[in-house]
Parts: C-alpha cells; sequence; structure tokens
C-alpha cells in the first residue's frame, strides 16, 4: 500500500498519461491520479494534514466535534479520519448531493446536516459558524479559508515535480478547476517555483464564474449547476490569485461527457470534475504543440455518481450559462 507523510494509502498517487484519448497533434496531456486516495477523492490529503497540524498547535484534540462545509467528498475524508483519531464530525451539505456521498459519510460514522441547495457552500458555511457557537467543544475546519487546505496540496506539486524528473519532461502547462481553490493553490505553488516558464489555468464552471466575472469586469450570479464540489458561489480565500495566469470556463456538461469518455477509452472511474478538467485540458492541448505537456488532475470516482449518471439532479437547473464557453469540436 502507498504511505506518505499524511497517513497510509493517502498521496503517492500515480501520474498518468492519457494515450486513449490522446488527440493527434495536440500537446501531451498527464493527470494526478488523486481518486485513487483511500476515500475515493483528493480530499484524503487535505483532512488528513489539517487534522495533524491542528493537533499539533493544540488547536482541536480527541474528543471535540470537528465541523466542516462539503459537497461530500470533504465530509466523508473528514469522517474518515476523524473517527479513527476519536472525534465526532459534523458535515454541512447543501441538498442534492448524490445518495452515495450521504452514504459514504454515514459509513465513517458522520452527522450530515443539510443546508439548501440554492444557499449552496455560501450558506453552509454560515451554518457551520452557526453551530460551533452553539455547541461548546467544536471547531469548524473551514477548508475554504484555512490556508493548511492549500499547504496540504504541496505534498502533491512535489510528487508531480518528482515524477516528471523520472520522465525527463518539464511542463508547460498546470490546469486545474477551482472549488476551494486549495488544490490549484498548493499544486501551483510549487509548479512555479520549480518551473519558472510554467503557465497555469485555474477552470470554473460556467454558473458560477466569480473569478473570471472579477477578471472580466463582469455582474457575478452564483447559479445552481451539477458540477459537485466546484463553483462555490465566490473567489475562494484559499485561491491564491497571483499564482492564476488565465481563466478558463467549462460547462456541467462538458465535464459528464469527458468522464464518460475517460472511464470507456481509458480505463479511468472517475468523476465529472475530473472529466471537466481533462475536457479544459484537451482544448488547451489543441492550441499547443504535440512536443507541449499539460498537467490536470483527476479528483473523485465514478462511483459517487452512479445514482445520478444522467448528470441531472433535483437542484440542477438548465437556464443560460451567464457567459459564453468554446464548445469542442
Amino acid at each position: 500500500m502507498n504511505t506518505s507523510a499524511h497517513g497510509a494509502g493517502i498521496g503517492h498517487t500515480e501520474l498518468y498519461e492519457l494515450r486513449e484519448t490522446a488527440e493527434k497533434g495536440a500537446a501531451r496531456i498527464f493527470a494526478k491520479c488523486e481518486f485513487r486516495n483511500p476515500t475515493g477523492s483528493h480530499k484524503d490529503r487535505v483532512f488528513t494534514f489539517m487534522l495533524d497540524e491542528l493537533e499539533r498547535a493544540g488547536t482541536i484534540a480527541p474528543g471535540m466535534t470537528l465541523v466542516e462545509c462539503s459537497t461530500g467528498n470533504g465530509g466523508a475524508a473528514l469522517s474518515r479520519v476523524g473517527r479513527d483519531r476519536g472525534y465526532r464530525v459534523v458535515i454541512v451539505m447543501p441538498a442534492g448531493m448524490t445518495e452515495e456521498r450521504r452514504k459514504q459519510i454515514a459509513a465513517f460514522d458522520g452527522t450530515v446536516v443539510e443546508t439548501s441547495p440554492e444557499g449552496f457552500l455560501l450558506e453552509g458555511e454560515e451554518t457551520a459558524r452557526r453551530y460551533v457557537a452553539e455547541h461548546p467543544g467544536s471547531h469548524f475546519l473551514d477548508q475554504s479559508t484555512n490556508e493548511l487546505n492549500w499547504r496540504a496540496w504541496r505534498s502533491c506539486g512535489t510528487e508531480i515535480v518528482t515524477a516528471l524528473d523520472a520522465l525527463g519532461l518539464v511542463p508547460d502547462h498546470f490546469l486545474c478547476s477551482v472549488g476551494t481553490g486549495g488544490t490549484f493553490t498548493g499544486i501551483a505553488d510549487v509548479l512555479k517555483a520549480a518551473y519558472p516558464r510554467l503557465r497555469t489555468t485555474a477552470v470554473e464552471v460556467d454558473r458560477s464564474a466569480a473569478l473570471y466575472a472579477k477578471r472580466h469586469g463582469l455582474p457575478f450570479a452564483h447559479r445552481t449547476h451539477n458540477l459537485m464540489g466546484l463553483g462555490p458561489g465566490k473567489v475562494p480565500a484559499n485561491l491564491r490569485e497571483e499564482l492564476v495566469d488565465d481563466v478558463e470556463l467549462i460547462s456541467g456538461d462538458d465535464g459528464w461527457t469527458a468522464m464518460k469518455r475517460l472511464i470507456e477509452k481509458e480505463g479511468l472511474y472517475v468523476g465529472p470534475t475530473a472529466g471537466g478538467n481533462v475536457f479544459a485540458a484537451q482544448r488547451l492541448a489543441r492550441r499547443l504543440p504535440p512536443e507541449a505537456v499539460v498537467l490536470t488532475v483527476l479528483f473523485d470516482s465514478a462511483w459517487k455518481y452512479f445514482s445520478v449518471w444522467d448528470g441531472r439532479y433535483a437542484q440542477y437547473a438548465t437556464d443560460d450559462a451567464p457567459y459564453e464557453t468554446e464548445r469542442a469540436d
């Protein structure tokens, strides 16, 4: 079993080159397989690291209640590590997330407090703060603003550098979609230091593209969408904007379509946000020479979405997206 500084089985995931879906004449694409962590997502890396650091600082101790706002992946990861270390875990989650997410959190003894789908993660954060204020002995980890989130991802950036060195490759571009901003920031921070000429792209879902709106001087409005974990309704505090060179948009359907192609062609059983990253990476790769190298991340696992396999669920509306996106060829 793989091991890392953050716990058994966490990290040291494969850096996989897309071959079966590679396009002739386009740049090479390598993807970090974070969906192969213990709970089936990249969030294992975050919450094990956060608990390590908070315990070391004396901020938390076993017996306390840990509270987090999550669309499900982080909830499962925190519930697992929290249970194993003697904490009670409460996950504040918008209604309408997949059945698999709720069941996985419960399987690790986590308690789910649901908020309205319209309020999404912003309402969830308010609910989490209120819960902590009303329950002595509880602590809100707040992955959206806690910089331990992005610091956890420096280990992943270092793993990518090591893997590329072994292959004798220098990357040209790193591309990653944005939820809390931690994954993008931590990896980009390491890669930009290692490869000064590297360019980065933050990817947002078109229905909740706060950074895109900010950079283009456009009004921003959050709309419900079908890429769980992305588009939180704000530019997250853990996204260090100075590390972002470009911002690209994808639609939810882009992510779901690319996900199913990755499953069929590459044998990568990933979720739609991973599909969204690959969709945007392939779009970018068409604009680059074939010797160029593009890096991205595969966040979570396909099994977390079996109950909504058509990509349509209760809180997702299909009215027009607020910004135009470049379509796939």
